[in-house]
């Protein structure tokens, strides 16, 4: 009896769980406001569909850039094809959140309106003076602006030591690879794109040579140094699209990953000293370097067992791929067993991000889809996929539940950023489409369960906490994220880390390792709120 009233129990424990996620999920509903948000852009791609920079950008970013407690948005625009001299270019935008739900545009007064071949964004405090920096990628030469602390930017390309590199620039990632408190700066670069193809022809990435990417060392005194070649760390001409740093040997220092187009996707190991090891390597294999048209990169615990697993998106046809983290390592494919396999098959996915929609304590996923064919641009709409975690390693595809079929068109998505912009206790997302409009989706009814929001501001570490890692321990659940600046595709998701806690109402202990080696411990903390936590300080 006393075998069979266990049993019983463990039963009854999961059905309740069970029941519970499908409850929760079915309430969620992702609504585009974009308009109704004041958000009034449109990408510029397509205004020639033979151009390659129009059909493969662009992305954005999250960031309080203006330190008024709320989320701003920044979208990387494509610009004209062979202008006249008198012509109005496109431009990137900056929209400022009014705290409201709505947000103005201040690009014009920013002064943050570059009208490049716009690719890739992120912002981070790379200077330590408490103001977020902006870093956009070009074809041709890319863009650094510096914040003034007013609301304004200057140009600052030159100033911090010539790092406007002109290239095909794409992905981009902050982070203190020396861990010395200061922030470098990883610049992925694309194709030798010397010419616009003529007549009828198709681009295909196999079709052009690749480009080395850059690193810059952070010198401390507001200026960088190149320091590519001896760091071992060029990319190998690789046509890189996604870059995304994380530790994901949890050896104290941040590893970079590249999505290759077409070509070896690679896994870069920091061994600690900034100088890096290629894992494609036989002797260091880490089997993560498929060969496929790689686009996005989400780095996330999803099954929380304390190691940070991947998940990348590639061409039509070539399914996307999940790789749990053995913690040794090295990684696994369980795209099949995972439910993940077939989500994007006939679909070609870009922006990808983890978070938890249903605040449920795992991490969902959502990845952007639109094709690229300029021959076939007019059926280039593709419809974009979210899949909930399961919460045993499996993941199901709620894309249709949760609204994203109600659009009146699918979108030609691009670049994915998350953050909760209306501060509500759920997770919202903004998808950039090549040559339309974006969607802001707002999620409506995320929020039942609990939620906890960790912003991290460094002392000994460099300000934004950029590589820091944040346990958090509530009943049964140990969660783990990390910070970073960069990643999906060509964007940027809020530095805030967010937490759901389900119907935990006490986060039991909460532990911060910082990326200067200091660990921080608290106990006991209340839910359903933003932590600001100083390091070694208080939060």
């Amino acid at each position: 009896m006393k075998y069979k009233h266990i049993f019983t129990t463990i039963l009854l424990l999961i059905f309740t769980t069970v029941y519970y996620r499908n409850i929760v999920a079915s309430e969620i509903k992702f609504v585009d406001i974009t308009e109704e948000a004041g958000i009034h852009f449109k990408h510029a791609g397509g205004i020639d569909l033979r151009v390659v920079p129009a059909l493969v950008g662009s992305g954005a970013a999250w960031c309080d850039y203006d330190n008024n407690g709320t989320l701003d948005l920044y979208i990387v625009n494509s610009t004209a094809v062979r202008p006249e001299p008198d012509t109005i270019l496109p431009k990137n935008a900056l929209y400022r959140n009014n705290g409201d739900g709505t947000f103005t545009e201040v690009t014009d007064f920013a002064g943050v309106g570059d009208t490049g071949w716009g690719m890739g964004c992120a912002f981070a405090d790379y200077d330590n003076d408490g103001d977020a920096d902006l870093y956009v990628t070009n074809y041709k030469a890319n863009v650094f602006y510096l914040n003034k602390g007013d609301g304004t930017f200057k140009r600052y390309t030159s100033g911090a030591g010539g790092i406007g590199h002109t290239g095909f620039g794409s992905g981009v990632s902050w982070g203190d690879y020396n861990n010395d408190g200061y922030l470098e700066l990883y610049i992925g670069n694309y194709i030798e794109y010397t010419k616009v193809p003529q007549g009828d022809e198709v681009f295909f990435p196999y079709d052009f040579f690749g480009q080395n990417n850059v690193l810059y060392l952070n010198k401390g005194d507001g200026g960088f140094i190149d320091v590519t070649n001896v760091s071992k760390i060029n990319g190998g001409f690789h046509l890189t699209l996604g870059v995304a740093a994380a530790d994901y040997d949890n050896d104290g220092d941040l590893d970079i990953y590249l999505a290759n187009d077409s070509d070896q996707n690679i896994l870069y190991r920091n061994d600690g000293e900034m100088t890096f090891l290629n894992t494609n390597h036989p002797d260091d294999r880490s089997r993560t370097g498929d060969i496929r048209g790689g686009m996005g990169i989400a780095w996330g615990d999803y099954d929380n067992d304390g190691a940070l697993d991947l998940f990348v998106t590639n061409w039509l046809d070539e399914n996307n791929v999940l790789y749990k983290n053995n913690g040794d390592g090295t990684f696994t494919d369980v795209s099949a067993q995972s439910g993940v396999f077939e989500s994007g098959l006939g679909k070609t996915c870009w922006g990808a991000v983890f978070f938890d929609m249903d605040n449920d304590t795992d991490l969902d996923l959502f990845f952007s889809a639109g094709h690229i064919d300029p021959a076939t641009w007019e059926n280039h709409g593709q419809q974009d996929v979210l899949l909930r975690n399961n919460g045993d390693g499996t993941f199901i595809d709620i894309s249709e539940e949760v609204g994203l079929r109600e659009f009146d068109s699918p979108g030609v998505g691009r670049g994915v950023a998350a953050a909760d912009y209306d501060a509500d206790g759920d997770v919202d997302l903004l998808i950039v489409n090549s040559g339309e409009k974006p969607r802001l989706l707002r999620n409506d009814g995320g929020n039942k369960n609990n939620w906890l929001y960790i912003r991290t501001v460094g002392v000994e570490s460099n300000r934004d906490g950029i590589g820091t890692l944040i346990k958090v321990f509530s009943g049964n659940s140990e969660q783990i994220r990390e910070v970073s600046a960069g990643s999906s595709y060509l964007s940027q998701n809020s530095s805030e880390v967010e937490f759901g806690l389900g119907n935990h109402n006490i986060v039991d202990k909460i532990i911060i390792q910082w990326s200067s080696g200091i660990v921080q411990i608290f106990h006991n903390i209340a839910v359903n709120q933003k932590l600001v936590v100083k390091e070694n300080g208080s939060e």
